[in-house]
């Protein structure tokens, strides 16, 4: 309420400023074409739950998380993103191809991420090297000063090294992980400040925050994340 509200508080307290903002130049999920050699960057937190039989107790562990969005001409546009948690880390990058039409947008990305996982403490000498590929399709509606995004992808591993000490315990290639649903909302607070709400469902075997305790269940899992971001 607080977010939908104060923007019109705001404009309410200084009736003589015409309003021009239009969110699709400032937002970052939304899959519009974005400004040729323009640059985004946003920053936040996700508050994840994994399965209790994966990590023993139910718990919510905080990610940190950048996103960069670099526009590109011919509607391309590169994105990077970097997700950590200090003892598993993802660095994935790729490109987007978007197209807009009135209130609508699409777009269509393939990223490879890098995922590096070490657990050293607690007894503990693992550690995780994995390559995955994202390809992924999102869809867009804006209003004026707010945006609406739901993006599907899915999880390709394409190698897995796993070590516990010295030893190599498990190697994997190219196969289905699973898939993942998300949807945001993109929200002006003041001026040109958008604030990012996500909700993400990961339905995957093999989630990979987790990989450093080499889990051993041949399942998917519906694993939820609530995520906050600004736009930088």
């Amino acid at each position: 309420m607080l977010m939908v509200l104060f923007p019109a508080i705001t404009i309410a307290q200084n009736p003589s400023v015409q309003d021009t903002f239009d969110i699709t130049a400032s937002s970052m999920r939304l899959p519009h074409q974005y400004q040729k050699w323009g640059f985004q960057a946003s920053a936040g937190l996700s508050l994840v739950k994994p399965p209790a039989d994966l990590v023993e107790n139910a718990i919510q562990a905080p990610l940190v998380n950048i996103h960069l969005t670099f526009g590109l001409p011919w509607r391309f546009s590169l994105e990077g993103d970097l997700t950590t948690l200090l003892v598993s880390n993802q660095l994935a990058l790729g490109p987007r191809w978007g197209y807009s039409w009135k209130n609508f947008s699409f777009n269509a990305g393939y990223d490879i991420a890098f995922v590096y996982g070490q657990l050293r403490q607690g007894g503990f000498n693992n550690s995780s090297i994995v390559w995955i590929h994202y390809p992924n399709l999102s869809l867009g509606y804006k209003l004026k000063k707010m945006a609406f995004t739901l993006k599907g992808e899915a999880v390709i591993l394409a190698n897995i090294i796993q070590k516990s000490g010295e030893n190599e315990v498990d190697r994997r290639a190219n196969f289905f992980n699973g898939v993942t649903v998300a949807f945001y909302i993109e929200q002006r607070l003041w001026k040109n400040h958008v604030f990012i709400i996500g909700f993400k469902d990961n339905y995957e075997k093999f989630y990979w925050p987790t990989w450093m305790l080499f889990s051993t269940f041949n399942r998917y899992y519906h694993i939820p994340e609530l995520s906050f971001s600004w736009i930088l």
